[in-house]
């Protein structure tokens, strides 16, 4: 059974580079981004990495049933008992090909099936929650170049217990910010603009005088109940945590 080269070539597109492509771009869905996103080459090479790993469990799944197949009925099976590469694909009746063509979509759809939940348990475990048997096996992971709002916002206060952490926050403006941080997210890779949601926040606000004066807070700070606060790492001055468990 022959192909032609482009058939060949899309196949190998399909079956080899599909799962690890579906990997990479779901794994790093997870992972926090940094200060450049990852180029061309590195997915390619994560694709390549990823297909690897998945068809190589596939086959070896295949293998281990061909193996128990030959211990349980003493029987051999050979590579011309399912197809002879010398027969040209045109000579096969058509019960054989869409035979053939069930099997290639369903091993297709499990490698993807599988790439996408591999994915899924790593982007889910970080390096501060691998299961036991991943460290057992894979060893510690190496360290992560995070970014320091990542660290401190979200893996430290995990480690410490002190979800959700609570900030003090003060805007270039002269606003001042208290609350409980809700989410964060990263919205550019260049800049490494942050924003931050807080809930049950208590706000400070800041009077201005009309001549150049400069900002004077006001004493009291007034709670905005029921209300989720949006800050930008680009307005803010600084910011601290609170690590006195609350």
């Amino acid at each position: 059974m022959s192909l032609s080269l482009n058939i060949e070539g899309i196949l190998l597109l399909l079956f080899f580079i599909a799962p690890g492509f579906l990997f990479t771009r779901t794994y790093t869905a997870f992972r926090p981004r940094y200060y450049t996103a990852p180029n061309a080459f590195t997915q390619f090479v994560l694709a390549i990495v990823g297909s690897a790993i998945i068809h190589a469990t596939l086959l070896t799944g295949i293998a281990l049933g061909f193996v128990t197949y030959w211990v349980i009925t003493g029987r051999v099976m050979y590579v011309n008992n399912i197809f002879d590469p010398i027969i040209p694909l045109s000579n096969y009746p058509l019960s054989i090909v869409a035979l053939y063509a069930f099997i290639a979509i369903a091993y297709l759809a499990v490698s993807l099936v599988l790439a996408r939940r591999f994915a899924i348990f790593l982007g889910y475990h970080t390096v501060a929650n691998r299961p036991r048997w991943w460290t057992f096996f894979m060893g510690q992971d190496p360290p992560e170049p995070f970014l320091l709002w990542h660290s401190m916002l979200q893996i430290e206060p995990l480690q410490l217990d002190l979800i959700p952490p609570h900030l003090h926050i003060q805007l270039r403006n002269g606003e001042y910010f208290e609350g409980d941080l809700h989410q964060m997210r990263l919205v550019g890779d260049e800049e490494n603009t942050v924003e931050l949601a807080l809930r049950n926040v208590s706000r400070r606000s800041s009077t201005s005088g009309f001549q150049g004066e400069a900002d004077i807070p006001s004493p009291d700070l007034e709670p905005l109940s029921n209300q989720v606060i949006l800050l930008k790492s680009t307005d803010i001055l600084w910011l601290t945590r609170n690590d006195m468990p609350r």
